[in-house]
């Protein structure tokens, strides 16, 4: 598969001569050189002598003194960094990045690892294996946590504002990235999942819209929930199918104003119906373009919390032994001159996703959701929206006691509660009342991907979440005040 050359946070380009060291540069080298030959000559562990990293421990510190974001490479790590814009590799399926000083989840990979034991955007990453991630450079961490696949690592997070520390053992897996997925929501909302700006996506993006077109869709969600980006063609490549031809998408300053780049959409516009783009804490670089430039043209409403402001440019310098620099030359801004980076995208409007609490997750761990998932199967083998639609025909609307009866999904979870006493788990009623839609979400989830596959509980999952439904009203109250 050819593979485009520039992406969004790494640009490759070689570099064929070397700025002139001036005299002000050379003498603010030589106490460096000093240092060097002092070591060499003296320090008490020959053994850790060796030119060859003292060296690359010098590059290092002088890196890490610019931004979280460049970096001296070694070999190992240029050849791991590589491998990042390959569609498979060996780990556990989250895109990481150093914040504030720390090592930290920029987002997890649907359906890794990761993902399925439920590591979060924004966890924050202690230790690996018991050794502290204090002072450690990305693609340092990238190499100890990959490693042969069903092989496992343990990594120490600590999540939001609890100051506990929790350690998570993963089964390291060959990531295979599905880049993009859609489906129609009812029969009227479109609904694309980019998961990453990798590989084709684009070209599935297009396929959506052809299909949503076909089936006259006037209402359209973008989810980049969690998407840390990837190419920055293929960020410009979709936002055009949305916005006219030779439209701005977004464009780079750097220290050399003359050498500022302009991307603009060169596409065809695909659909011109209503559009909401759901992002969050996760959405990073490449996501921040799209969502960015489609808000400063007034083509969508953005929906969920502030993106984590991840849009500088780090240009890939090969150097003469194999290994790499990655220089921070450039950030992004979107079309109207905002800038992304340490800032990110503010939502028009301001929605929390739903963190189900720590009761609940010890269910999922314990595996309750696909247990009683199998009982409420043998109950109902068609399924709980067959058997709603019974329970309702049942009924009339006009008798009172409609009022009083309960719905199927309020039985659903009493029949779920009545497992759980069963097994002598203490259900607390607050901790039961607050997480109900998400209790119901997982036990539906679990009841599609036993009956029908895990395409079904992609489509039940979405059915299920909040912002997706907050999403849905929204389209549905800015197509009502348009045909106006």
């Amino acid at each position: 598969m050819k593979r485009a050359l520039v992406a969004v946070m790494t640009v490759f380009i070689f570099i064929t001569a070397a700025r002139a060291v001036d005299k002000d540069s050379y003498e603010a080298l030589k106490p460096l050189m000093e240092v060097y030959s002092i070591i060499q000559d003296a320090y008490v562990d020959e053994d850790k002598t060796n030119p060859k990293d003292l060296v690359d421990g010098a590059m290092k510190g002088m890196v890490e003194t610019l931004d979280p974001f460049s970096q001296y490479m070694d070999k190992q790590a240029y050849k791991d960094m590589q491998e990042d814009t390959k569609g498979e590799f060996g780990g556990l399926g989250i895109e990481i990045s150093v914040k504030d000083g720390q090592l930290m989840v920029v987002a997890p990979i649907e359906d890794t690892p990761a993902y399925k034991i439920g590591i979060k955007a924004g966890d924050k990453i202690m230790k690996i294996e018991g050794d502290s991630t204090e002072g450690l450079q990305v693609m340092d961490a990238v190499h100890k946590l990959r490693g042969t696949p069903g092989t496992k690592v343990t990594i120490t997070i600590q999540r939001g504002l609890d100051p506990n520390m929790k350690d998570i053992t993963i089964t390291r897996e060959v990531i295979k990235v599905q880049t993009v997925r859609y489906n129609i929501i009812g029969d009227d909302v479109g609904y694309i999942k980019i998961n990453e700006f990798m590989g084709n996506g684009s070209d599935t993006v297009s396929q959506a819209l052809d299909v949503f077109n076909k089936h006259e869709v006037k209402k359209l969600i973008i989810d980049l929930r969690d998407n840390p980006g990837g190419l920055l063609d293929e960020a410009v490549k979709i936002a055009g199918y949305f916005l006219p031809k030779d439209t701005l998408v977004v464009y780079t300053e750097g220290r050399v104003k003359s050498k500022g780049l302009k991307f603009k959409s060169d596409s065809p516009e695909l659909f011109d119906g209503k559009i909401v783009v759901l992002i969050n804490r996760g959405s990073a670089s490449a996501s921040e373009i799209l969502s960015g430039a489609l808000q400063d043209w007034n083509r969508a409403i953005i929906v969920g919390t502030r993106s984590f402001g991840k849009g500088s440019v780090q240009t890939i310098i090969p150097l003469s032994d194999n290994s790499a620099l990655r220089l921070t030359t450039a950030q992004y801004m979107t079309p109207k001159g905002r800038k992304i980076h340490g800032v990110g995208i503010d939502p028009d409007i301001n929605l929390e996703e739903q963190t189900p609490s720590s009761f609940t997750l010890s269910l999922f761990d314990k595996g309750y959701f696909e247990e009683f998932a199998t009982r409420y199967l043998k109950e109902h083998p068609e399924g709980p929206a067959k058997n709603q639609k019974e329970e309702s025909q049942k009924v009339s609307e006009s008798d009172i006691k409609v009022f009083f009866k309960k719905s199927a999904d309020d039985k659903m979870l009493d029949d779920f509660k009545e497992m759980l006493d069963g097994k002598g788990v203490e259900v607390k009623a607050p901790e039961f009342f607050a997480d109900r839609d998400i209790l119901l979400k997982y036990i539906k989830i679990e009841i599609a991907r036993k009956q029908k596959g895990s395409g079904e509980a992609k489509k039940v999952e979405i059915e299920n979440d909040q912002q997706v439904k907050r999403a849905i009203d929204i389209l549905n109250t800015m197509l009502k005040f348009s045909s106006k």
